[in-house]
C-alpha cells in the first residue's frame, strides 16, 4: 500500500511541480542557515560560515536533484523537460526548424500521398461483405486462343451450376447496357447493370432506402422495376425523399423505382470487367435480367458474367474441383463442334484490382525513397547543427549532463521536428489528392475513394516518428562519439567538424545514388511513353465520334434502317462535314468482335479467329484509313454483305503471302457457308492497345452500323461539329441520347492514360528527390566553405588565384557527384528489373536514359556547387583571419 502512494504522489507532483521546487528551495536554505549558526557558534564569521555550510552541506544542485529523481517519476519528467527544452531550442532557430521540417515534409506528403491511394484500392474493404470469399466465374475453352476472363458461362451452364453445387453459398448472373434515359425535353445516357434475383444477396449489399431485386421480379415480362445509384438519386432527381414513388424511362420504357444504392455501392464499374462496356463508368441503374425460357436454355452465348460466394470454410480448390467435374458433365450437352468448356474461378478482389497492383506498389517504392532523401537531407541539417552546438553540449556534460541525455536531448528535437514535418506533410498530402484525379487514368479501381481517413493517418503519424529515429541517429551516433569536454578548448571544434563533415559527404553520396535511381526509372518511363505516342494508330485523330443506341420504338429492322438513312444524312449536310460513317467495333474503345474463318488456298487451322468488323461504304474515307490496293466499299455493296470483304495488311501479309489478295476468298462462320471475295486492302489500325502490334482484321459492308459508333470527318473544329450532331440526332427523336462525343484523338489519349499516370507521378517524385538532393548538395558546400573560411583565407594570403579556390571547392562537389553516379548506376542497372514490365519500345539499360541521368545530374549538381564556390573565391583574406 506504501508502494502505491508513493507512485501516486510521484504523479502528482508531476502536476505540481512549481510548488515542489518552491518547498524545495526553502528546505535546502533551512538546511545551509542552520549548518551556518552552527558554524558562527564555534566562533567563524558570517561570511566565512556561510561557505563552510556549503561545504558541508555538498553540491546543492546535485542534492536538488536527487531530491527530485525520489519524488518524481524520472523519465516522465525528463522527457518533458528535454520537450520544453527543444520547443525553446528549435524557436531559436527558425530558419533551420523550417527548413528541416518542410524537408521532411515533402517526403511524408508524397509517402502518406501514395498510401491513402494503395489503401484504398489493396487494403480498404470493399462494400461487398466478406469480400474474401468471392470469386468470378469463367467457362473458358482452350479451343479458342482468346483469354479465359471473355467467356463468362452461358445461361444454361449458369442455371445447371446454380442447382448442382454445394460449395457455392450464392451466385448471381448480370450483364452491362447503355440506355437513355428520358427527361424534360432532352435524354441522357445511363449505365445500367441487368441482373438477376440473387445479384445483392450474393454481394451482400442492402439498398440505403427501399429494396433491391427480388426474384419475383426477374419473371420475364414484368421487369418493371428498377435500383437507382446514390449518384444518380442525387443528380438526376435532386435527392428527392419521395423517390420511392416516382418512376424512371429507360429506352422507353418504364420502370418503378423500388431502392437507391448506398454510395459506396456502384458494382459493377467498367474496369471490373475485362470485356466492359466502353462507356461504362459506374452502375447508376440496376433492373431484372429477365430472362425468357429460350435464354435460360441457351448454351451458346457464352458473354454474361457471374460472380460467386464461397460457403464459409471452402476454398476455391475446392469450389473448381467440384464445378470442373459438373462442367465436365455439361459441355458435353454443347455443340460438339464447339466442345471442350471449363470452368475456372479467380479471386475477386485479385481479378478486379490485380492490373494495378504492381503499379502502386512502384509508386510507393518511388516515394519511399524520396523520404529517404528526405531524411539524409534533414540529418546533414542536423549534424551541421550539431558542431555550432559543441559548447553548448561540452557545458552541459560538465555541469553533469551524461552521454545518454545528451543523446536523448538531441532525438527529442528530431522527434519535434519529424512530428511538425508529419502535421505539414499531412497538409501537402490533401492538395495532392485534391490534383490527383487530374492524372487519373480512369482504370483505377476507387481512385477516387482515396482519402486522408483514421488509417492514413495512422500511417503519418508512424511513418513520421520513423522518419525521425531515421533523421536523429547520424547526429546522435556522431555527437555520443566525440569527447564534448574537448568542445570546450579553441580548437576543438574543428576537428569535431571534420568528422561530421564525413557523414554529411557520404549522405551526399547515399542521396545522389538514390536520386539516380529515380530518374533513370523516370526516364526510362518518359521514353516508353514517347515511343507509345509516336505509334502510327493507323486513322486520323481529328475524326469525330459517338454511338446511339435505339430504344424500343425502333424494333423493326426497317425503323432502324429509317433512323439510321436519316442521321447519316443530317450528319453529311453539317457545314464542314466531308465524310460521315459507322462501324459496330470502333478502335480503341473496348468493344471487340472475334470470328471463326478460313482463308482459300492457305493451310487453315482449326477454329481459327480473326478480328471481324462490319462498316459502312464511308467509314473509312471518315477515318482517313488508307486503301493499300484494291477498291473501297460502295452504297451498291451493303445489298451483298457476305459476298464481298477489305482485309488489312497484317491479313494479306499472313493469309495472302507472296500472291495477291485481290480476288481472293475467306470465308467467315456465320453458321453457314458463304465465300466472300477480297476487293481491298487497307493499313492496319490499332485497334485493340497502342502498344500492341496490329493483329489481322477483315471488314465487310453494311449500309448502317446499328447500335454502334458513327465517325464524321470534318473540316471545322470537332467542338463546334459536336453541338450540330447534337442537334441532328434531336431533331429526329428528342427521347435519344448521343453518347460519347469525342475525337479520336482522345480515345487514343485515354488508351494510353495510364501509361502517362504512372510516367507522370513517378516523374514528379523524381524532380523532388533530384531537387532535395541539389539542396542537399549546396548546403554541404556552403557549410564546408562556412568552416574553412580561415583555411580559404590562409590561401589566399599566400597568393592563391580566385580561380583556385572555386576549383578545389567545384573539386570537392564533383567528387561526390562522381561517387553517386557511379554508385547510383549500380543500383539503378538492377533497379531495372522492377519497371521492366512497364517499358514499352526501350530496353532497361537504355544507353541514352544513362547518358541524359548522368548529364542531368552532373550539371544540376555542378550549378548547385557553383554558388557556394563563388563566395568561397570572394572571400577576404584579412577578414578570414581574423575568424576563429
Amino acid at each position: 500500500m506504501a508502494h502505491w502512494r508513493r507512485i501516486i504522489a510521484k504523479f502528482r507532483s508531476l502536476l505540481a511541480n512549481k510548488r515542489a521546487e518552491d518547498d524545495l528551495a526553502r528546505e535546502v536554505a533551512s538546511h545551509l542557515t542552520l549548518l551556518a549558526d552552527d558554524f558562527e557558534r564555534r566562533g567563524m564569521s558570517p561570511e566565512e560560515a556561510r561557505l563552510a555550510a556549503r561545504r558541508a552541506y555538498g553540491g546543492v544542485e546535485q542534492a536538488k536533484q536527487a531530491h527530485r529523481d525520489e519524488r518524481s517519476v524520472l523519465w516522465i519528467e525528463q522527457t518533458i523537460q528535454d520537450l520544453r527544452y527543444g520547443l525553446r531550442t528549435l524557436s531559436k532557430s527558425p530558419g533551420f526548424t523550417i527548413t528541416a521540417v518542410l524537408t521532411l515534409a515533402l517526403g511524408i506528403g508524397a509517402c502518406t500521398a501514395i498510401f491513402s491511394l494503395v489503401n484504398a484500392v489493396l487494403i480498404r474493404s470493399l462494400a461487398y461483405g466478406d469480400q474474401g470469399r468471392l470469386v468470378y466465374l469463367y467457362t473458358p475453352n482452350p479451343r479458342f486462343n482468346l483469354p479465359p476472363e471473355d467467356f463468362g458461362p452461358a445461361y444454361g451452364d449458369f442455371y445447371d451450376i446454380k442447382r448442382e453445387s454445394r460449395s457455392l453459398q450464392g451466385i448471381t448472373a448480370f450483364d452491362q447496357s447503355m440506355f437513355s434515359l428520358a427527361g424534360q425535353g432532352s435524354a441522357q445516357r445511363v449505365s445500367v447493370a441487368r441482373v438477376d434475383g440473387d445479384f445483392f444477396q450474393t454481394f451482400q449489399a442492402s439498398p440505403e432506402f427501399g429494396r433491391g431485386i427480388a426474384a419475383d421480379d426477374n419473371q420475364f415480362g414484368h421487369e418493371r422495376v428498377a435500383v437507382i445509384s446514390h449518384a444518380l438519386w442525387q443528380s438526376t432527381f435532386g435527392a428527392a425523399p419521395d423517390i420511392l414513388h416516382r418512376s424512371l424511362v429507360l429506352d422507353g420504357k418504364g420502370y418503378q423505382i423500388v431502392g437507391v444504392m448506398p454510395p459506396a455501392f456502384e458494382y459493377p464499374h467498367n474496369s471490373d470487367l475485362a470485356g466492359g462496356v466502353p462507356q461504362y463508368k459506374t452502375t447508376q441503374v440496376w433492373l431484372p435480367l429477365a430472362l425468357s425460357a429460350h435464354q435460360i436454355a441457351d448454351r451458346d452465348n457464352a458473354s454474361g458474367n457471374a460472380v460467386a460466394r464461397l460457403n464459409p470454410g471452402v476454398s476455391i480448390a475446392q469450389a473448381q474441383a467440384e464445378l470442373s467435374t459438373i462442367m465436365t458433365r455439361l459441355d458435353k450437352l454443347h455443340d460438339p463442334q464447339r466442345q471442350g468448356w471449363r470452368a475456372l474461378l479467380e479471386n475477386f478482389v485479385d481479378s478486379t484490382v490485380g492490373h494495378v497492383r504492381s503499379l502502386l506498389w512502384l509508386l510507393l517504392g518511388a516515394v519511399g525513397l524520396v523520404l529517404l532523401i528526405a531524411c539524409g537531407n534533414a540529418a546533414n541539417l542536423l549534424l551541421a547543427r550539431a558542431v555550432g552546438r559543441m559548447r553548448e553540449l561540452g557545458v552541459r556534460v560538465a555541469l553533469g549532463a551524461g552521454r545518454g541525455r545528451i543523446i536523448r536531448q538531441l532525438i527529442t528535437e528530431t522527434l519535434l521536428i519529424g512530428l511538425a514535418a508529419g502535421v505539414v506533410g499531412v497538409a501537402f498530402a490533401y492538395l495532392f489528392l485534391r490534383v490527383l484525379p487530374l492524372f487519373s487514368p480512369g482504370d483505377i479501381p476507387r481512385l477516387n475513394e482515396a482519402s486522408l481517413d483514421m488509417g492514413v493517418l495512422l500511417f503519418t503519424v508512424a511513418i513520421s516518428l520513423l522518419t525521425s529515429v531515421l533523421t536523429g541517429v547520424f547526429p546522435a551516433l556522431a555527437v555520443s562519439r566525440i569527447n564534448l569536454t574537448d568542445s570546450l578548448a579553441t580548437t576543438g571544434s574543428r576537428s569535431i567538424a571534420g568528422a561530421h563533415t564525413r557523414v554529411q559527404s557520404a549522405l551526399i553520396i547515399v542521396e545522389s545514388a538514390l536520386v539516380v535511381v529515380l530518374l533513370a526509372s523516370a526516364g526510362l518511363l518518359i521514353r516508353s511513353y514517347i515511343n507509345v505516342e509516336s505509334v502510327d494508330t493507323g486513322f486520323s485523330q481529328s475524326t469525330l465520334t459517338t454511338s446511339v443506341q435505339l430504344d424500343s420504338h425502333y424494333s423493326r429492322p426497317q425503323q432502324r434502317a429509317e433512323f439510321y438513312r436519316n442521321f447519316y444524312s443530317r450528319l453529311s449536310a453539317i457545314p464542314g462535314v466531308t465524310a460521315v460513317g459507322g462501324i459496330n467495333a470502333l478502335p480503341l474503345s473496348n468493344s471487340e468482335t472475334m470470328r471463326l474463318f478460313e482463308v482459300e488456298g492457305y493451310a487453315n487451322q482449326k477454329d481459327q479467329l480473326v478480328q471481324g468488323r462490319w462498316v459502312t461504304p464511308e467509314y473509312f474515307s471518315a477515318m482517313s484509313i488508307p486503301l493499300l490496293a484494291g477498291r473501297p466499299f460502295s452504297n451498291d455493296d451493303t445489298a451483298h454483305t457476305s459476298e464481298l470483304a477489305i482485309v488489312n495488311q497484317s491479313f494479306a501479309n499472313k493469309y495472302f503471302a507472296n500472291r495477291n489478295p485481290i480476288g481472293g476468298r475467306v470465308n467467315v462462320d456465320d453458321h453457314h457457308v458463304q465465300w466472300s471475295t477480297v476487293i481491298g486492302v487497307i493499313g492496319d489500325v490499332r485497334h485493340t492497345s497502342l502498344e500492341e502490334s496490329p493483329v489481322p482484321q477483315i471488314y465487310q459492308p453494311v449500309s448502317e452500323a446499328d447500335d454502334g459508333y458513327v465517325v464524321v470527318r470534318t473540316s471545322r473544329p470537332p467542338k463546334a461539329v459536336a453541338a450540330d450532331v447534337h442537334s441532328a440526332l434531336h431533331a429526329i427523336d428528342p427521347n435519344l441520347a448521343a453518347f460519347d462525343i469525342q475525337t479520336m484523338g482522345q480515345l487514343e489519349s485515354a488508351a494510353s492514360a495510364r501509361r502517362r499516370f504512372q510516367t507522370s507521378l513517378l516523374s514528379i517524385f523524381a524532380a523532388i528527390a533530384l531537387f532535395l538532393a541539389l539542396v542537399g548538395l549546396y548546403g554541404l558546400m556552403a557549410y564546408s566553405v562556412g568552416r574553412h573560411t580561415r583555411e580559404i583565407g590562409i590561401r589566399m594570403a599566400l597568393g592563391a588565384e580566385r580561380s583556385d579556390v572555386m576549383l578545389l571547392v567545384l573539386k570537392k562537389a564533383v567528387l561526390l557527384l562522381a561517387l553517386g553516379l557511379f554508385s547510383g548506376l549500380v543500383a539503378s542497372w538492377f533497379a531495372a528489373r522492377a519497371i521492366q514490365a512497364f517499358l514499352f519500345g526501350v530496353g532497361r539499360h537504355d544507353p541514352i536514359t544513362v547518358l541524359s541521368v548522368c548529364g542531368l545530374l552532373a550539371l544540376s549538381g555542378v550549378i548547385a556547387a557553383l554558388i557556394p564556390a563563388r563566395r568561397a573565391a570572394s572571400i577576404d583574406p584579412m577578414q578570414a583571419l581574423r575568424t576563429e
